[in-house]
């Protein structure tokens, strides 16, 4: 397969055999295939120096549109992912791209033109991806996978040093190769140099190949690749052999300690000797670098030597191992022991010692909760109704929910329905100190139905106090009429086909089941529902009525349209949202009962992700009205 390991199985400890199942065997040569195909036949060169900008320019100047880039040459130095991912986005096209995809700290970041960042998967960019772009560091050109829709491009980067491994890895990003999936390849100018020099010493059978003027092409590449595997797996032998070496030299000493009288601890002596034995010398004397003669030798020679003049007792099998893997695969390239053993200095990279403190929100102090006298009479059936505007430090209409928040200002105070409210406690939720309320937007869960005339959101205080005084009336048949007052439960509806219980009957408190004693329960007109939804932040609707009664409250007209209504689209009655602005228009278009004038689709978005605390997606009935204006009831 292509998972990393492939190329490298030379490299695997002796003891340590790396075995392919057998059906996927084949899995290599299906993927070079599909590198090979015709549609991946484009490449392009790089000025010397390129920069970021230089290179992005160039990508979209390309010829086709590219949605990828793999950077797995890491062309792309200077700067951090988020600066080029932005930069690629300001370059592109706005009426194609939305937003770009990128990877910071190992998570996956979405940018939109806003340069608002958030994570992917609670982004509407999730479940659009025909308007992303994705840039993919080199480190993450593994390990990765999207779902890029079909007909995407990529630009692949090819750098120094690029092994087969991760080659075909970043290529393999694009899951379609050679069924839907194409990709191009950038090289800088030293890379070009070397590809056009391995070219030019090729022997190919097609003759024509060895013209001059003829463009790279993938087959120049693939050489390219495969030579710096091999070069890779041949510097990496040396080390192998280096390192089983040093391992071997460890187990000797650990296998060798002299122990005293049974003793079952290390002493000091122990420690001091054990260590001089396995620890690595930090530096190298110059005298054993360039003192002895510089003798060119194979890999095998010299490590032959090496095991020959170490005092340890090693290892026969391992070492017979060693030396037959370096006979079979060193070559016959020939190296300066010494200089080897200058490719060997270790090199010591400071870390950034850092402690992270997790700041936290400042503590806040919750509001004493009240229960007003005026609540306590809403259960009194046998007097009239109370004129609820003549105790305004207990009953507020609904847009009071707001107040403190940001919402408060877009949220059309003057057109909600004078019917609906919420009780001043509901409102009060934290002692504020002038910052903004909208993390504390109490979740409308109780709802008390008065009357049948009015809807009335309650804080938890006041809703425990009503269920046990309801409950307690009912059982003394004080209040079944037909125009009882109930408590309700409300749930916004964020899965398909979820329950709100708000219209459940035997969910009323007190519970009114339709056989019982002929009540007929009161069922909330949709009319006010619609307005419930927006309040509570539901996403999806149970009925195509619902969905109706909701674009007519907020005077939307989406798709799929009436050949009347395509017409109104095509004169600009009706917006790329679906808002009908003009109320002449909306009557020509039987918009008939509109409750918000204005455009209140920003406060939809906006309440929907306060309410469920993540991004409206886009598959949701509402979000699907809100980004497409489709309907899709």
């Amino acid at each position: 397969g292509f998972s990393g390991t492939n190329d490298t199985q030379l490299l695997l400890p002796v003891h340590i055999r790396q075995y392919d199942l057998p059906e996927l065997q084949k899995t290599d040569a299906i993927v070079v295939n599909n590198l090979l195909q015709p549609e991946n036949e484009n490449y392009q060169s790089l000025l010397i120096n390129a920069t970021t900008e230089n290179i992005l320019k160039q990508i979209i100047r390309y010829k086709e549109t590219i949605n990828v880039i793999l950077d797995v040459g890491a062309l792309f130095i200077d700067g951090t992912n988020r600066e080029i991912a932005i930069k690629w986005l300001n370059l592109s096209d706005r009426n194609q791209v939305d937003y770009v995809v990128y990877f910071d700290c190992d998570s996956i970041v979405v940018d939109d033109r806003q340069s608002h960042s958030c994570p992917f998967v609670t982004s509407p960019a999730s479940e659009r991806l025909d308007r992303c772009i994705f840039y993919l560091d080199e480190i993450h050109t593994r390990g990765t996978d999207f779902k890029f829709p079909v007909g995407f491009k990529a630009a692949v980067t090819l750098g120094n040093g690029l092994t087969k491994d991760r080659f075909v890895q970043a290529c393999m990003r694009m899951r379609k190769l050679g069924n839907g999936h194409t990709l191009t390849f950038w090289s800088s100018h030293e890379v070009h140099q070397q590809i056009e020099i391995l070219k030019t010493n090729s022997i190919t059978i097609d003759r024509r190949r060895s013209e001059s003027n003829e463009s790279i092409n993938l087959i120049d590449i693939l050489r390219w690749v495969y030579e710096n595997t091999q070069q890779a797996t041949w510097n990496g032998l040396y080390h192998w052999a280096t390192q089983s070496l040093s391992f071997q030299r460890k187990v000797s000493a650990f296998q060798h300690i002299v122990w005293n009288d049974n003793q079952q601890v290390f002493t000091n002596s122990i420690m001091t000797d054990l260590s001089k034995e396995c620890c690595e010398p930090e530096i190298t004397e110059l005298r054993s670098m360039y003192g002895a003669a510089r003798k060119l030798q194979t890999l095998f020679e010299i490590h032959h030597k090496r095991y020959e003049h170490t005092h340890h007792h090693l290892s026969i099998e391992t070492k017979d191992a060693v030396l037959k893997r370096l006979r079979d695969y060193g070559g016959t390239k020939q190296r300066l022991s010494q200089l080897l053993d200058e490719e060997q200095q270790r090199e010591l990279e400071q870390e950034l010692e850092e402690e992270r403190q997790k700041e936290l929100p400042p503590s806040v102090k919750p509001c004493e909760p009240i229960l007003h006298e005026a609540i306590t009479r809403l259960c009194d059936m046998h007097s009239d109704i109370i004129d609820l505007t003549h105790f305004p430090n207990v009953f507020r209409h609904l847009p009071y929910a707001f107040t403190g928040t940001t919402f408060l200002k877009e949220c059309q105070s003057e057109n909600w329905s004078k019917n609906i409210w919420i009780s001043t406690e509901f409102q009060r939720v934290i002692e504020t100190k002038g910052e903004s309320l909208n993390p504390f937007l109490r979740p409308p869960r109780w709802i008390l139905v008065y009357r049948n005339k009015h809807l009335i959101f309650l804080s938890a205080l006041e809703a425990n106090w009503l269920l046990g005084r309801l409950n307690f009336l009912f059982h003394k048949r004080q209040c079944i009429s037909s125009s009882t007052t109930t408590l309700r439960l409300l749930l916004p509806r964020i899965k398909r086909n979820q329950s709100i219980f708000v219209n459940t009957p035997t969910l009323t408190i007190p519970s009114l089941l339709e056989h019982s004693n002929g009540v007929i329960p009161f069922v909330i007109p949709l009319e006010w529902l619609v307005q419930l939804f927006i309040f509570n932040g539901t996403l999806y609707f149970e009925t195509v009525d619902e969905q109706a009664q909701y674009c007519r409250c907020l005077s939307l007209c989406p798709k799929p349209r009436t050949k009347q209504q395509e017409e109104a689209f095509e004169k600009g009655w009706i917006a790329i949202d679906g808002f009908v602005s003009n109320a002449k228009h909306r009557r020509q278009l039987k918009l008939v009962k509109v409750q918000f004038p204005l455009n209140l689709l920003p406060f939809v978005k906006q309440m929907i992700e306060n309410r469920n605390n993540l991004h409206v997606p886009i598959s949701s009935h509402i979000g699907s009205i809100i980004f497409n204006s489709l309907k899709l009831i």
